[in-house]
């Protein structure tokens, strides 16, 4: 999405009469910061979470918890940019699904650990780092 909308071009919603709120895909945006501080969580809680001896692994969901559509986002978008977002509807992807997201329930009573940031902090934070990433990229500061 916001390659597209540094390039001008408008962004592909793809599929548009899903069973959903608006009929656009649901998906799971959760912030690389509540991410962060999952695994953060996790290795303080390790040996409370797999004792010694226990062996194996037990996976843990990470996500929103809720899922947004895509319409959503692009709102979302909309709201931090101040400006509107170029998007052309189109047809779903081979192999598309209506929605998914994430079962968090584990990570909440295993981590202590629920996302914090917003999908609009997110997307904040995101276009900051594509503004910096040239200057990241060529070493400079």
């Amino acid at each position: 999405m916001i390659d597209k909308y540094l390039a001008g071009e408008p962004f592909p919603v793809t599929g548009t009469d899903w069973e959903t709120r608006d009929g656009t895909g649901v998906r799971d945006y959760v912030h690389v910061g509540d991410l962060a501080r999952a695994h953060i969580h996790a290795v303080k809680h390790f040996d409370r979470i797999l004792p010694a001896g226990r062996g194996g692994y037990l996976p843990v969901n990470l996500g929103s918890g809720t899922g947004t559509t895509v319409l959503e986002l692009i709102k979302a978008f909309e709201t931090v940019t101040g400006k509107p977002l170029a998007y052309e509807l189109v047809g779903p992807r081979p192999g598309d699904i209506a929605g998914a997201y994430a079962e968090i329930t584990r990570a909440t009573q295993l981590l202590g650990w629920t996302p914090e940031l917003s999908i609009e902090q997110g997307i904040a934070d995101a276009l900051t780092w594509m503004e910096r990433r040239p200057l990241m990229l060529s070493g400079d500061s």
